[in-house]
């Protein structure tokens, strides 16, 4: 399975109608789509490494969602429930920028243009984020170099199979 990730600019979104509308386009092209809240994307490789791992518990059969675009979502969370993730790192009222992951051969910059988006992926990359808004501590991100706290993000989403 392929799959695109991008950065996206959006004005300030309807979260429940913005979902819809991503899958009933993703749908009708064969695909399927995750969007987060870009404010919880530590970098690109953490959302290729959710995308990834999602993957493989689908070909694994050992997927906690229906789908690969949820199951993306609850490892980008390193969550195992639904909701938890979409608390931690799904859109919300206030986003504007967004983090898309998109599975088949759809294009993402013909989805990010038909939801009236802009692409932009520089609101992915991990500076000036803050891991306490992802569940680890000051103290853990303190055990690392600034230039690798993203990799606590990471280990996180790892993390999720053996919690599983």
């Amino acid at each position: 399975m392929t799959f695109d990730i991008a950065g996206a600019k959006a004005s300030v979104v309807h979260p429940e109608t913005v979902v819809r509308t991503a899958t009933e386009w993703a749908s009708s092209r064969g695909a399927e789509v995750s969007l987060l809240d870009a404010r919880a994307v530590f970098g690109r490789d953490h959302l290729e490494s959710a995308a990834l791992h999602a993957i493989r518990a689908r070909d694994a059969r050992t997927m906690s969602s229906r789908s690969v675009a949820m199951e993306t979502l609850l490892y980008a969370a390193g969550a195992r429930q639904v909701q938890d993730a979409i608390r931690s790192v799904g859109l919300r009222s206030d986003t504007t920028a967004i983090g898309v992951v998109l599975f088949g051969s759809a294009t993402v910059d013909d989805f990010i243009r038909d939801m009236g988006w802009t692409r932009d992926d520089g609101g992915l990359n991990a500076k000036g984020k803050s891991l306490e808004d992802f569940g680890i501590s000051d103290q853990a991100a303190g055990t690392v170099s600034e230039v690798r706290r993203a990799d606590l993000v990471l280990e996180k989403v790892a993390l999720l199979d053996v919690q599983k």
